[in-house]
Parts: structure tokens; sequence; C-alpha cells
């Protein structure tokens, strides 16, 4: 019988294997990049749909409201409410809760919000820039105080506004 010998002390390198991995993965991480970047870059806007939205949530009717950190906004009217002061520096969540009121006693949001409130088939959709983020909590907390469910959704800080449909 023949007996196969190899002298040699090199082992199997896997190397080469490495390698090819390696490149396979850039090239998914280059292709996933790209697909990434012109996702976001093809008509950086947000279309609101109530209708159609209304029907998919089970005849729930959407509110749909802007904040950017300074300014509560309405849409699709945009008719909106500046808060002159930072809510992160009032003491209190009462303080903070009472400003709020406060500030929109009397505007077309304090009416649509109270609106909201008293009929159990509406939420608001709470479109958040990241210059709204840092006081997020105190918006929140008082929408959810009056009863109102709230959904946070994050947009990007130059994203322009569509028309509603």
């Amino acid at each position: 019988m023949a007996n196969l010998q190899d002298n040699s002390e090199e082992g199997v390198s896997l190397f080469p294997m490495f390698n090819i991995l390696a490149c396979t993965l850039g090239v998914m991480v280059f292709v996933l990049a790209t697909v990434a970047v012109v996702s976001l870059g093809a008509d950086r806007a947000v279309e609101y749909i109530s209708d159609d939205y209304a029907g998919s949530m089970g005849g729930r009717l959407p509110t749909w409201i802007e904040w950017d950190g300074a300014e509560l906004t309405l849409l699709p009217s945009e008719e909106s409410v500046v808060f002159d002061q930072d809510l992160r520096s009032i003491p209190t969540f009462d303080q903070t809760y009472n400003y709020i009121f406060t500030v929109l006693a009397g505007s077309p949001v304090g009416r649509e919000l109270s609106a909201a409130s008293l009929d159990g088939n509406r939420f608001v959709i709470l479109l958040v820039r990241p210059s709204g983020f840092r006081t997020l909590p105190e918006v929140r907390g008082y929408l959810e105080l009056l009863g109102v469910d709230v959904v946070p959704e994050p947009i990007d800080q130059d994203l322009r506004r569509l028309q509603v449909r």
C-alpha cells in the first residue's frame, strides 16, 4: 500500500478564505450604505394622510402635531403656539403643566387637544424634531395628563411639510 507523506511543515492556510469573506462583507456594507443614502436623500418630506390612516386604525382619527422644542404646530392648518419659556427650566412638573395649559388656552392647538381628549376615537401623532427631544418628556406628559393617546414620531430637523390628503 502506498503511503503519501508531505515533508513540508506548512499546514492548510485559511487566509485566502478570510480575505474573500472580508471583501464580501465590505461590498455588502457599501451597497447598504448606498441604498440608505439614496433613500434618505430622495424627496425629503413627510406626507400626512388622515382618511386612509383612520381606516387602518380601526376608525381612530389621528391629530398631527409637530414639536420643535419651542413651538407646537397643528397640522395641516399650520396654526402654532410658541413657548417663550424653556420647559426644562421650570422646577416642577405641576408648574410645567400649568404653564403649558396657560399657553395653549384659547388657541386652535389647545382646542384641538381638548377635542382629542374628550373623544376616545382620537389620538395624537407627535412629530418631534431633534431640537424638541430635550423637552419631549414634558410635552408628552402633558398630553398624557389630558388623557390623549400619544404616538411620538421622530423626524429630521430640516424635513419640509406636505399637505394632508
